[in-house]
């Protein structure tokens, strides 16, 4: 096992120092945040802000370095500049371009949006250091997609699945399905209902029914809650309902 891990480890190295060089000068760096690496192990976007939804994401480095034997680092702190990734290793170099990366995955139970920092070097040779953000999800995000009742025989079924889809400005949210929807207020059936967002928050979004007629009691219009379980399932609770009713659960259709 050790053997393998050994070769493993050399491979990636050799295969780091045969990509594509995007250092010319010798003694030259670059450092950035990515989503994601392509096959070669090369950034495939550079970004500033990541959502905490994302989950995965690198800081990638890219060095232009004597023939030699070095040890590299790279470190990741969070904002309150608590260390949540670490990673050091040892390798030769016979001169030119060697990149290394380490990544990092959010979890939203222990990780905290804010201003996060890396430092990435090689020792006794030069380090670098970069900033970037780490934001708080947004809701609609999660929402975006196909989705059906979770008692609804043959759920997410195309010809009665609800696609949700928002508005540029993120103020409306559009809910549409080919074989209609009610509201709980009404009997009339819609192929698009459309919902006015009033407030927001990490996981619910307060709304009004645009299409809806009805009132309350009071003469109210009526006010919707989009509370999100997770991102696979959220349900609906409307303003006259007592604290902890919902409607039955709707659930994420993977196509």
């Amino acid at each position: 096992m050790k053997i393998l891990s050994f070769l493993l480890i050399t491979l990636i190295m050799t295969f780091s120092q045969l990509s594509m060089a995007n250092v010319d000068e010798i003694g030259g760096y670059r450092i950035l945040i990515t989503s994601s690496l392509d096959d070669n192990g090369m950034p495939t976007d550079e970004i500033e802000t990541i959502q905490l939804d994302h989950k995965l994401f690198y800081v990638f480095s890219e060095w232009n370095l004597p023939a030699g034997e070095y040890r590299y680092s790279c470190i990741i702190y969070d904002g309150d500049r608590r260390v949540v990734n670490s990673q050091f290793n040892t390798f030769k170099s016979s001169g030119g371009n060697f990149n290394f990366w380490c990544s990092h995955d959010l979890d939203k139970s222990t990780d905290k949006p804010g201003d996060w920092y890396a430092e990435m070097g090689i020792e006794g040779f030069n380090s670098a250091d970069i900033y970037f953000s780490v934001t708080e999800d947004d809701i609609r995000n999660s929402l975006i997609g196909n989705w059906d009742w979770s008692n609804e025989e043959d759920s997410c079924n195309l010809e009665h699945v609800i696609n949700i889809s928002f508005n540029v400005a993120g103020t409306k949210m559009y809910h549409t399905s080919k074989s209609g929807m009610k509201l709980t207020t009404s009997d009339e059936l819609y192929e698009k209902i459309v919902y006015s967002i009033l407030s927001e928050g990490d996981k619910y979004l307060r709304t009004i029914v645009i299409n809806e007629s009805q009132k309350t009691d009071n003469g109210e219009i009526f006010l919707w809650d989009l509370i999100l379980n997770d991102d696979k399932s959220f349900c609906w609770k409307q303003s006259e309902w007592p604290e902890g009713h919902c409607t039955e659960k709707l659930v994420k259709c993977d196509k």
